[in-house]
């Protein structure tokens, strides 16, 4: 199992300077930088701003810390909780909850990859800090004592402020599971940060709807660079094309002229680029199908891996294996490559790859929220495009415990380093991963029933949908070695 560095980035900063090349500070509600502000959090009536705490000798103004009560013995102060995605439905695995030690001065969060930055943002200074467990709960002590504590839930670029109104002294305060007081990721910028996305439609994978399932707002889905966290580019599909956006105009990638792939800089708006089957490759170097019209081209192959290695983040479906088999060499080599195939099969109880420790968590995460099958999971629409991945070059998530070809994999980026075992993201000295790539012969849905995302319906996730869920959340997070438990936030220099 090759080995990736970088959980959170503040963990591995040395210094000032590679802090403030992480994102610096800001007060919260700042402008997001796609054109639009981020949710506004005052600060007014919370710890740190002397009003509603049981302040005793902590004077106005003074850090969160200040307000932990160190006399309760076995009791600590204490929150539980679960949480949830966007949708306030699914609870969520390795996400950070925390305390921060001053609200005003969380780190900044910018979409967009355009360096190398294997952890998207640090935490900031915090009291306290958990990570979720396999059923997306929590627990933090040495909390705060006072009304309208703030806590952070955040993974990645995915970050939300929530308030307890009234976490009591040296006992324990249980969070909602659902309504006012939840503890979930942001469905909108507008209610916390998020990472920016740009969405490929596809005639034959419905991706723009499963992501409203998963929770993220209408509001949200906009023509590119129109203000919203998802922007829609129209691919194509065998017939007609793929959805077009209902409040808005769509970017044209119909043919070759494709802007999101024009360029690696066309690219560096975005943290994630979602690319839907079209139902085929639409790609000269490929088109094993013999369809004429085309959007993939070589330049917009190069300008992909460029941006990959420089931090960005793909998730491709089933014919956009056509990136890697037919892309720049390094991409060709990291999995056995099988080509055209119809994804319309089914994988009755396949199988989690639980060789390496997320791969275990990911099993457990399943089991918890019920999207197991036995010991395996059930599939349907499911291709066959691959027969192996590369040995110390990529992860197989999923797999058919028949054939064993997988269903599900990643890979890190730059490909081919070489990091040392207990190498610290940061140091110059050191190569270091700066981006992802997954690849699923899963589809998320059958074919689209029209633009997004007005047609879409709401509708619980199906196991298989539940599956990507995590796998999507997964990608979002740092780059990190999957082989190991993250490593634990770190308080930033003084």
């Amino acid at each position: 199992m090759r080995l990736r560095w970088g959980s959170w980035c503040g963990a591995a900063m040395a210094s000032s300077a590679l802090l403030a090349g992480c994102g610096g500070t800001v007060t919260a509600g700042s402008d997001g930088g796609q054109g639009e502000p981020d949710a506004t959090t005052g600060t007014a009536g919370m710890p740190g701003s002397g009003s509603g705490l049981d302040s005793g000798p902590c004077p106005p103004g003074s850090p969160l810390d200040c307000y932990v009560d160190k006399d309760c013995g076995a009791n600590p102060t204490t929150i539980v909780g679960t949480v949830f995605d966007p949708a306030g439905k699914t609870p969520l695995q390795n996400v950070v909850v925390f305390v921060p030690s001053d609200l005003a001065s969380l780190p900044r969060i910018l979409p967009g990859a355009s360096s190398c930055s294997a952890c998207d943002t640090s935490i900031g200074a915090f009291v306290t800090y958990a990570f979720t467990g396999t059923d997306g709960s929590f627990k933090l002590t040495g909390v705060p004592t006072g009304k309208n504590v703030p806590l952070v839930v955040q993974t990645g670029k995915w970050r939300r402020i929530i308030t307890v109104p009234d976490v009591v002294d040296c006992a324990t305060t249980q969070l909602p599971s659902s309504g006012t007081g939840q503890a979930r990721l942001p469905r909108s910028h507008m209610e916390g940060d998020m990472p920016g996305m740009a969405l490929l439609t596809g005639g034959l994978d419905d991706l723009g709807c499963f992501l409203t399932r998963m929770g993220i707002a209408a509001s949200e889905y906009t023509a590119p660079h129109g203000g919203g966290r998802l922007d829609v580019y129209q691919g194509l599909g065998l017939v007609g094309n793929g959805p077009g956006l209902t409040n808005g105009t769509p970017g044209n990638c119909t043919d070759t002229s494709c802007p999101l792939w024009a360029s690696k800089q066309s690219l560096e708006s975005y943290d994630m680029v979602l690319l839907a089957c079209e139902g085929d490759t639409f790609d000269p170097d490929a088109q094993d199908a013999g369809v004429a019209k085309a959007n993939v081209t070589k330049a917009g192959k190069q300008a992909l891996h460029d941006w990959l290695n420089e931090g960005g983040k793909v998730f491709a479906t089933h014919f956009h294996y056509t990136w890697f088999q037919y892309g720049p060499p390094d991409f060709q080599t990291v999995a056995n490559w099988k080509g055209y195939s119809l994804g319309t099969g089914t994988c009755n109880d396949c199988a989690i790859d639980q060789s390496f420790w997320a791969g275990k968590n990911f099993y457990g995460w399943l089991k918890a929220v019920g999207a197991l099958s036995g010991t395996g999971i059930n599939l349907t629409g499911v291709a066959d495009s691959v027969s192996s991945v590369t040995p110390g070059a990529a992860d197989r998530w999923i797999y058919d415990p028949g054939s064993m070809d997988p269903k599900y994999l990643s890979f890190d980026t730059p490909t081919g380093l070489d990091v040392p075992d207990g190498a610290i993201y940061g140091s110059d000295t050191l190569q270091r991963y700066c981006g992802r790539a997954v690849f699923t012969d899963l589809h998320a849905g059958g074919a689209p029933s029209g633009d997004v995302p007005g047609s879409c319906k709401a509708a619980d996730l199906s196991p298989q949908e539940k599956a990507l869920e995590y796998l999507f959340f997964d990608l979002s997070a740092c780059v990190r070695n999957e082989s190991v438990q993250p490593s634990p936030p770190t308080q930033p220099p003084k």
